[in-house]
């Protein structure tokens, strides 16, 4: 917010921690009675690119998922 990127500054990346809720749901019930969230903490990455050739968004999209897969590898996670 209230922050000008420049295009000679590009590419960024970003990354941040939200708050998430989301409703807990069950197809198998009806909508009445308690109301359960999950509550939980997430972090996200972003990236801005000025995708001049497109190659450039790719190559960026590669980077983040290689960290991704990293980080949860050397944690021992399991992901897909």
């Amino acid at each position: 917010m209230d922050h000008a990127v420049r295009l000679e500054d590009l590419p960024i990346r970003v990354v941040c921690a939200s708050t998430c809720y989301r409703p807990e749901t069950d197809a198998g019930r009806e909508a009445w009675g308690l109301y359960r969230v999950h509550h939980f903490t997430k972090v996200e990455m972003f990236a801005v690119t000025a995708n001049e050739t497109g190659a450039e968004s790719d190559a960026l999209l590669a980077e983040l998922v290689a960290l991704q897969k990293e980080m949860f590898s050397e944690l021992g996670l399991h992901y897909r």
